[in-house]
């Protein structure tokens, strides 16, 4: 086909086949040459600004098809998505990175596109660190989640792709430069219309009124069309997609304001308003940089606990070290470190001592000394001294890994008010639109520049910025505060609920007590010697998580026994034929111990004495907690003997020994029934117990699955910040409480003023402006909440 013959395309001038690609426009349908310039020719007239083809002197650049293709290709790659893919029962579970996002309303956009994918169960947005979370049933299709996003005019990446980094970065400074822009052109702009305001020109000096109108104009325009442009973006994507977004009324205000003054200017009018729609960018661009700011500080705050660990370990392998990737890592590795590592797993030193800095996991500053059998989180650096680590689990394993899905379960957590905010939004964004048409047509009789002006003024002043953020700002600053003080909250629902709790039921072992358990006695019933019922015992008990299996770690076990099977009250396992078994033994524990004893085929043949001791902090958490005006219990599956000395130390009203899981989750339903409770514990039979509660609390040394079944989890290895939670939950309620009672009381009382004529649209951007940023100032006041002041 001849090319000469071949129309260029609208856009960008490139051959454009007549009828491949079509653009709508009031004009009429005009060629493209591909999609993405068909999108971009309806973008322009969409927003009025038609006048950009009949004045450019060059064509604009064509979408970069090829790039997008890229970039969409590396969503097939089954060794790049690995990393972010966690299994789900019925499918998997992927994380992307997202860019371009300003407000609720673009997470709740991506939330609703990607809903109808097929084969997507659920879709959710955090805003707080950018971040996409997609539950796919079955395979993840990803290419097809990532075009979607990518159509909505958003940005997609994996996790960690330093391609998204950057971009973000480059997203940050666009938004300074776009915010020094608007700050610059607002003065100027401010500067020209002050003369025109007081009246300096009369009617002889027509020709410098409209030099300065003119000056005026040049100065705004830039403001308005580029400083702008993301309030232009935000709602052509939301009236695309047949949605309302709060940029909605922000983007039709800044074009009447702009269009309108042109207008007044040619035609003769007494008002323009350049300077107040440049000020009206500049305030709410200060707004959103600021949002932006705390955004990135809490997500920060999250990413600092994964970012520090290797990408390479020293494994030994006979001894000698040999540089592997953190991935192959696996439980029972041993593991070189020397000065200056960071520890890549969670694991015990089996040789040498260091000092330890935790302060990644912990947030104190002050290096801990480790030596011989300590066990390690991932994460600590080693500051002095060199060790041999035996790797508990792999990487993804560790504790780190489970903060970190925490924290993506509490991102993922919808506080009520915020999901019906999303849902109110349109209705508020249209009830906006008719409150101005309203304005227009009851102003209309005294003159059409009169009817504009308040009309203006109205859609400016009742911007919902202040409201949107409200809640979200100030839930991020108190997470992020949270993790600050050693509280990870993964249920936000929990940490809110905390002001109204009555009682407190605590598990005994490893959380008021040590849960580091010797044994401090042994008594042998039948013939065997001690040494070697102690090496069965050590056999048993060898995989069992439970605190009391820890007290026999040291002994050498008996590598023969074979069939071990715990069960809920002991474990039993088979050594030549005899079955051995190792359960409780309350009938047997003295005060203050708790006895175990050792059967073959139901005959025992040893009794074991443990004894555990109270932690230094417990007696002052339960009398602070007294003074709350909490009721302090605690359950334990121990017997009365070992359980009656920690409640005589502790004062507790109330305590119930020799409880199964079932039985601490009935007790603490009954107490439910007057109050709400919090369950605070550590083991694998407190997690029951702990998913039943209003609140539950995982101490820092509580099991994988403690951990999950709990909404908060402390990240130091004591009890105190338990007393401070609630004054953290309730200045998060108070500041919440402030920030929407003054957003709707400055729409309440701003918006007759506006509607009845008496408030300027330069004002009313002042007023809206200043409701945004008070709202935002006083959520980031959350960050410097300390537990030490509360």
């Amino acid at each position: 086909m001849n090319q000469s013959l071949t129309p260029p395309c609208w856009h960008c001038g490139q051959p454009a086949p007549s009828g491949a690609f079509s653009a709508r426009t009031p004009e009429g349908n005009r060629d493209a040459c591909c999609p993405g310039c068909a999108a971009a020719i309806e973008t322009v007239y969409g927003m009025g600004l038609d006048d950009y083809y009949r004045i450019r002197q060059d064509e604009a650049p064509a979408p970069d098809a090829r790039r997008a293709e890229l970039d969409l290709a590396l969503f097939e790659i089954p060794d790049l998505l690995a990393p972010h893919c966690t299994s789900l029962p019925d499918g998997e579970r992927l994380q992307l990175q997202l860019s371009g996002l300003t407000c609720a309303a673009c997470s709740w956009l991506i939330e609703k596109a990607l809903s109808t994918q097929p084969g997507v169960s659920r879709a959710s947005v955090n805003l707080a660190g950018m971040t996409l979370t997609v539950d796919y049933q079955g395979a993840p299709q990803a290419r097809e989640t990532a075009r979607r996003i990518q159509q909505l005019g958003y940005g997609v990446s994996l996790p960690g792709d330093p391609a998204a980094t950057a971009a973000n970065r480059r997203e940050h400074k666009r938004l300074l430069g776009r915010l020094i822009l608007a700050g610059l052109g607002a003065m100027q702009a401010m500067m020209y219309s002050m003369a025109l305001y007081i009246g300096v020109f009369d009617g002889s000096d027509a020709v410098y009124e409209w030099v300065f109108r003119l000056a005026s104009f040049f100065v705004a325009t830039p403001v308005v069309f580029y400083a702008g442009w993301p309030f232009f973006q935000g709602a052509w994507r939301g009236l695309r997609n047949g949605n309302l977004t709060m940029d909605t009324p922000i983007a039709l205000a800044l074009f009447l304001a702009w269009g309108g003054s042109l207008v007044a200017m040619f035609t003769g009018g007494s008002h323009v308003y350049f300077d107040s729609a440049a000020m009206f960018v500049f305030f709410l661009l200060v707004s959103r940089w600021l949002e932006h700011r705390q955004r990135q500080a809490i997500h920060a705050g999250y990413a600092r606990l994964g970012d520090t660990l290797p990408r390479a370990v020293r494994r030994l392998s006979d001894d000698q070290p040999q540089w592997v990737s953190l991935r192959q890592v696996t439980a029972g590795d041993r593991l070189l470190l020397i000065q200056g590592d960071v520890v890549p797993v969670d694991g015990r030193i089996i040789d040498g001592q260091g000092t330890f800095d935790e302060a990644a996991l912990t947030g104190e500053s002050v290096p801990i000394s480790r030596g011989l059998d300590s066990r390690l989180v991932a994460g600590a650096r080693l500051q002095e001294g060199s060790i041999t680590l035996e790797a508990e689990c792999a990487a993804d394993h560790s504790q780190i890994a489970r903060i970190a899905e925490q924290v993506e379960l509490a991102s993922r957590e919808r506080l009520d008010v915020i999901r019906d905010w999303h849902r109110i939004a349109p209705l508020f964004t249209a009830a906006v639109l008719l409150l101005a048409t309203f304005t227009l047509l009851w102003h209309w009789p005294a003159g059409a520049g009169e009817a504009f002006d308040h009309t203006l003024a109205v859609l400016v002043i009742t911007c919902p910025c202040a409201l949107a953020l409200a809640v979200p700002l100030t839930l991020s600053a108190t997470l992020g505060t949270a993790l600050r003080e050693g509280v990870l909250v993964a249920s936000p629902r929990q940490l809110l609920r905390l002001p109204h709790i009555g009682g407190v039921l605590f598990d005994k072992t490893g959380t008021l007590t040590l849960g580091r358990f010797s044994l401090v006695d042994t008594q042998v019933v039948g013939e065997e010697q001690t040494p070697a019922l102690l090496a069965i015992v050590a056999a048993l008990e060898w995989n069992n998580p439970h605190p009391l299996a820890q007290a026999f770690r040291d002994i050498a076990r008996n590598p023969q026994m074979a069939d071990i099977l715990p069960d809920g009250n002991g474990i039993t396992g088979i050594l030549h034929g005899q079955q051995w078994r190792i359960s409780g033994a309350p009938q047997q524990a003295r005060p203050g111990t708790t006895c175990l004893q050792l059967s073959r085929d139901g005959a025992v043949q040893l009794y074991l004495w443990l004894q555990d001791s109270i932690r230094e902090e417990s007696a002052a958490l339960t009398r602070a907690l007294h003074q709350q005006g909490l009721a302090v219990r605690m359950a334990t599956g121990d017997n009365n003997a070992a359980a009656a000395p920690v409640t005589r130390a502790l004062s507790l009203e109330e305590w119930r020994a020799g409880m199964q899981p079932a039985d601490k989750t009935r007790w603490l339903k009954e107490l439910q029934m007057d109050t709400a409770q919090m369950m605070v514990g550590d083991g694998i039979n407190d997690a029951q117990a702990m998913l039943a509660a209003d609140v539950s609390v995982a101490t820092a040394n509580a099991t994988s699955l403690a951990q999950r079944a709990a909404g908060l989890y402390l990240l130091k290895d004591n009890l105190n910040a338990i007393t401070a939670l609630p004054a953290l939950a309730r200045r998060c309620q108070r500041t919440i409480r402030q920030n929407l009672t003054w957003a709707l009381l400055y729409n309440l009382l701003a918006v007759p003023f506006a509607v009845a004529g008496w408030i300027p649209p330069w004002a009313a951007a002042i007023g809206m402006s200043a409701s945004s940023l008070l709202v935002t100032l006083n959520a980031t006041r959350v960050t410097r909440w300390k537990s030490s002041s509360s």
